[in-house]
């Protein structure tokens, strides 16, 4: 079962990454096309800003749940370093209650987000908002998968120093 398990996290994991690498790759595209419109004589595009707001939604929804896979969404570097290696466990499980929780609540919130976007159309591009608007399903959904994850014992340690502590 546990070898199941581990082969749908890497599954879900390579298509969280993969998304992430592709939201990241038009961010930076269309920052690319924001940029050279500044330049004299190259036409300008009315859509980037618009596409540079999806990507960076899209990039936060399939990211969030690997942040939270390696203990890094929920991370209180100066409260959790300083503790006995227990006690850390222990704070590190009660976060991933806490997210888990969280995002369970804000789930069926969500849900109607999106099924009530239904027709909606964007301004500069006229596509669909319907799978913009999903990325809120994405969001809550990856967290709470990723933390069920962390709490059956599949959690990846992040570096245990960052900088940021003292």
């Amino acid at each position: 079962m546990r070898a199941l398990i581990g082969a749908v996290l890497l599954a879900v994991r390579t298509v969280c990454r993969i998304g992430t690498l592709a939201a990241f790759a038009v961010l930076v595209g269309v920052v690319v096309i924001q940029v050279l419109g500044r330049v004299p004589g190259v036409p300008t595009v009315p859509w980037t800003e618009e596409v540079a707001r999806f990507a960076l939604v899209y990039l936060v929804g399939f990211s969030c749940g690997l942040a939270v896979l390696r203990g890094e969404m929920v991370n209180v570097d100066l409260f959790v370093s300083p503790l006995p290696p227990r006690a850390r466990w222990v704070a590190e499980r009660l976060s991933d209650l806490v997210v888990l929780g969280f995002s369970l609540a804000i789930l069926p919130g969500a849900w109607d987000y999106v099924a009530f976007s239904e027709g909606e159309r964007a301004r500069s591009l006229d596509i669909p908002m319907l799978p913009i608007y999903a990325v809120m399903l994405l969001i809550p959904a990856s967290l709470a998968f990723f933390s069920v994850m962390r709490l059956l014992g599949f959690g990846q340690q992040g570096s245990p120093a960052h900088g940021e502590t003292v």
